[in-house]
């Protein structure tokens, strides 16, 4: 092209006036570049959230707590619970590495909850302390109980040596019998189960209902250590790649049931307590949004997951819609129908109720059901047990 000409061209597109679609596309580059750095992008704000989602939730806890200067209404189980799953969740990390979000979730999670779990014990109030917890049925007693409603005397802890006497004796109950014989013992088991999760009951060794402050930190360094050092020997020192899979399988199924308990103790305390007292809304929202965030990620993002991964998931969001179910009565409607006239509370704990189940007495005696004389047991009957701890 001639240089009087390109000259010309060049002339024209300078004064050219330029469109609307080329002043914005032009414009928006450079608010890419001077405005709106390369690294701040929608994953990496969504990641960070994820990963430091615990500082909020359990933070505005820790606040409370000290506002209040004291712990009354929040349950020191729910730091163990998290303590225990997210150490669980950063050895399986050794073996089977996953998204490094939530990697840092987890480490981020033990951090918040050893600041929670200092403020807890600094306020805890005398109701929660061991001396002043309430003793719980043994399982023998309770199996005791059950036995003397389908014979008429021994006891059935006797017959430990003896399977074959025991045998001999189930074999006169009718199938009716027997197998009502059985839903009460699996009952009495249930119940035990649901009380170790109640705080209001002392537990066998005093786990985590511990009198002095420095038990707390000793067990959680002990389990920590011994738990990375068995990951990182078994994974990456011996290298047994089958064992590995097979632990971290474990390790990652019994951080997921671990951590579905989550509300049981808190459930038990809003429950004693009849109130929302010490239990913060953010923290209630922060689990829901907890449970939707997993079943997304186990539903879309992972693969080759044990149903027992699903079946945790939604456990532990069932038991967190319990509580926010409890959350709205006692702050709405339990203060109103408190105050009417004549209102008597009924509600029922569950473990109240399976005690019920367990104790209630076997009606309409068969005279083949026994091979000797029947005992008529009577309601009154259970005045025998004692409250017995392990």
């Amino acid at each position: 092209m001639d240089a009087p000409v390109q000259d010309t061209v060049v002339e024209a597109i300078k004064t050219e006036e330029p469109t609307m679609s080329d002043t914005l596309s032009s414009y928006l580059p450079r608010v890419d570049q001077f405005y709106i750095p390369e690294w701040l992008t929608m994953q990496f704000i969504a990641n960070n959230l994820i990963s430091f989602t615990p500082l909020f939730s359990y933070g505005s806890t820790v606040i409370s707590i000290e506002r209040c200067k004291t712990a009354l209404g929040f349950s020191i189980d729910i730091c163990a619970t998290m303590m225990i799953a997210s150490i669980l969740r950063i050895s399986y990390y050794l073996i089977t590495p996953y998204e490094i979000t939530l990697l840092r979730q987890s480490i981020v999670m033990v951090l918040i909850q050893l600041v929670l779990l200092r403020t807890s014990l600094k306020y805890r109030p005398e109701e929660y302390k061991y001396h002043n917890l309430k003793d719980v049925e043994s399982m023998s007693t309770l199996l005791h109980e059950i036995w003397l409603e389908f014979f008429d005397s021994g006891n059935m802890l006797q017959y430990n040596n003896k399977p074959q006497q025991l045998i001999n004796n189930l074999k006169t109950l009718s199938f009716k019998k027997l197998s009502l014989f059985g839903y009460k013992v699996v009952l009495a088991c249930v119940y035990k189960f649901l009380k170790f999760f109640d705080p209001g009951y002392k537990r066998v060794f005093a786990f985590w209902q511990w009198a002095d402050k420095s038990t707390y930190w000793k067990f959680l360094a002990i389990f920590a250590t011994l738990q990375i050092l068995l990951t990182v020997l078994i994974s990456k020192v011996l290298d047994w790649e089958e064992f590995a899979q097979l632990l971290g399988s474990i390790i990652g199924s019994l951080g997921l049931l671990v951590e579905s308990l989550l509300p049981l103790p808190q459930i038990a305390i809003l429950y004693t307590l009849k109130s929302i007292q010490g239990f913060k809304l953010i923290l209630l929202v922060s689990w829901l949004c907890g449970d939707t965030l997993k079943i997304t990620y186990l539903v879309f993002g992972a693969k080759n997951i044990s149903i027992l991964f699903f079946l945790f998931a939604f456990f532990q969001m069932s038991l967190d819609f319990y509580i926010a179910g409890q959350y709205i009565y006692y702050k709405y409607y339990y203060p109103k129908l408190r105050n009417e006239a004549g209102f008597q509370d009924e509600e029922i704990e569950l473990t109240d109720f399976v005690k019920d189940q367990i104790l209630e007495p076997v009606n309409e005696m068969d005279e083949d059901d026994y091979s000797g004389d029947n005992l008529d047991i009577q309601p009154g009957h259970s005045h025998a047990r004692q409250p017995q701890t392990f």
